[in-house]
């Protein structure tokens, strides 16, 4: 009997141990994996600031310097405050590519647990890649001026406003002046106060139009205003060719149903603000753009691109 107690209790150490060691696999799975998983989300965090900052710069027109802008942001993202960080620039995109660096010089995550399994440490890495450029294609208020307007005009903040309308002129790529100077353009619904515009089509018009319905909130806000470069036809039978958008912050308007008395517009019918230089990182969509790669004027986007493989 007490041979057989001295063999059960062998057998239930054996048992134990083998236990302890699915135990401990289980644990590294558990805890080892977490901390993998937490680095890995401060690196693409760390990549996602990196790649929209240095687009951002870039689309100001000074990048900067990449390499030390990616490696400060990448660790402020991490809980150690150290990443490393490579940026790599081609045309109008910047991609980014963080991976583990810790205090000590380390360039892997060290686990707990894991040795027992024979794993000490594991890189980790995350990329990001981000673009900047001006609207090739958009929805937008069905409004069009020349490029020569825009030229003209003198842009920022504390410029003086002025009057788009039918009785603004300015002088054509041919040095011809171009008269009425604006147009509106065909909307996509009727009343939908809102017209597709690709930089890749002739854009039809509608010089007759009193002025668009259901544009509410126009005051105050800013849009792309759709910049031509040389028109055909007359009356409804006009076409634009349009090359960029130009962002315009709007301050008024005059409609023939609320018609403007003052210098600029006397009983005109247009738009009254200024042009400005806009970056903006919020979502396209935010402002109808639907692709980049037109005209540079003085409005760019930067937005974070989907990658196929990290």
């Amino acid at each position: 009997m007490r041979r057989l107690k001295h063999e059960e209790d062998g057998a239930i150490a054996v048992m134990v141990a083998l236990l302890m060691v699915a135990l401990l696999g289980v644990t590294a799975l558990v805890v080892d994996l977490g901390m993998v998983y937490a680095e890995r989300a401060q690196l693409q965090n760390g990549a996602d600031a990196a790649a929209l900052a240095i687009a951002q710069d870039c689309s100001l027109g000074n990048c900067g310097n990449p390499a030390t802008t990616a490696r400060h942001l990448a660790g402020q993202n991490s809980n150690d405050g150290v990443s490393a960080a490579t940026p790599v620039l081609t045309g109008n995109s910047v991609t980014v590519r963080t991976s583990t660096l810790t205090e000590d010089g380390a360039t892997a995550v060290r686990h707990w647990f894991a040795p027992v399994l024979g794993i000490d440490s594991t890189a980790v890495s995350a990329v990001a890649k981000a673009s900047w450029g001006s609207p090739s294609k958009a929805t937008v208020f069905p409004f069009t001026a020349p490029r020569c307007m825009f030229e003209a005009a003198p842009s920022g903040e504390s410029t003086t406003e002025l009057w788009i309308t039918k009785d603004s002129t300015c002088r054509g790529t041919n040095g011809a002046t171009l008269p009425g100077a604006f147009g509106w353009l065909d909307e996509d619904d009727k009343k939908s106060c809102r017209a597709s515009v690709d930089i890749d089509q002739v854009i039809e018009g509608d010089p007759g139009k009193s002025a668009p319905q259901n544009c509410d909130g126009l005051d105050g806000s800013t849009i792309l205003l759709p910049v031509y470069v040389s028109r055909s036809g007359n009356g409804n039978n006009v076409k634009y060719v349009v090359d960029g958008f130009a962002a315009f912050r709007v301050t008024a308007h005059s409609w023939p149903s609320d018609l403007k008395r003052e210098p600029g517009c006397d009983h005109c019918a247009g738009i009254k603000g200024k042009f400005i230089k806009l970056v903006s990182l919020e979502d396209l969509q935010s402002f109808g753009v639907e692709e980049l790669g037109g005209r540079s004027y003085n409005a760019f986007f930067v937005a974070l691109n989907p990658l196929e493989s990290q």
